[in-house]
């Protein structure tokens, strides 16, 4: 099996394991991700999560409008308005703090078959190969 394929058919594994663990919280892995970037950064925008995510920012405007739905993030607007600034409310701070160990004991146990410094390597590689997508020089 090629290294692309396996890479392929991980990813689509870790996602479905994601999309189950996430399912009973209304939560889609992208509605996960930025809410778990709005609860480890203090007051965060639009912009600042759609270039963290590498994403359009309607993509983040279509999330954001969930997760203010679900009621787990307020969205107020900046200066320019068409900025919003992004803060977790007590509802969603209470769903981090339950979801997110469980997520981490998930990464956990895929983690523990390569030892720091593998993880270190790979982390560099997959990051040396994500410029290369970009286009960096």
């Amino acid at each position: 099996m090629s290294f692309f394929l396996q890479l392929h058919r991980f990813h689509k594994r870790y996602t479905a394991n994601l999309t189950t663990l996430l399912a009973p919280y209304q939560l889609s892995m992208s509605n996960w991700s930025l809410l778990h970037y709005a609860a480890t950064h203090e007051r965060v925008t639009t912009t600042q999560m759609a270039k963290y995510w590498d994403v359009e920012k309607p993509t983040v405007s279509a999330n954001v409008k969930a997760l203010v739905q679900l009621e787990l993030l307020t969205a107020e607007p900046g200066e320019d308005k068409r900025e919003k600034y992004l803060q977790l409310t007590k509802k969603g701070e209470q769903l981090h703090a339950e979801v997110a160990p469980q997520i981490e004991q998930f990464k956990a146990q895929l983690l523990i078959v390569l030892p720091s410094e593998q993880q270190q390597l790979f982390k560099q590689t997959l990051s040396e190969m994500e410029s290369l997508l970009r286009g960096d020089e």
